[in-house]
């Protein structure tokens, strides 16, 4: 777990657009008393964000929708790969069509 001073460091970002991020609901860390506290993720979000807004130039009001995106991306990602862990553990004879339907083009 990291305190805000310790990932403002990390990733080279001001305390204040930190702060923010947390406000705007972008990053989600954890609270103890007056402490806030990320953990892993949150710092990878939060570098996600910094590149977003220093690489991309997504500003402030496009942010959530970039955001919402992408959440719905890994998701998806998340979900393809529990997919493909279950085809693992069906009768040998099904994994051939099973594999070709979840591989074949939509439409």
């Amino acid at each position: 777990m990291r305190t805000v001073d310790q990932l403002c460091l990390e990733i080279r970002c001001s305390r204040g657009d930190l702060i923010g991020w947390v406000e705007q609901h972008w990053i989600k860390p954890v609270r103890q008393g007056d402490e806030i506290l990320f953990d892993d993720a949150d710092a990878a979000r939060a570098r996600l964000i910094d590149e977003l807004r220093s690489d991309l130039s997504i500003d402030d009001e496009a942010m959530p929708v970039v955001l919402g995106l992408l959440d719905q991306l890994y998701f998806a990602r998340r979900t393809m790969a529990e997919l493909w862990a279950a085809l693992d553990e069906v009768a040998p004879e099904a994994k051939p069509a099973l594999a070709r339907r979840m591989t074949r083009e939509p439409g």
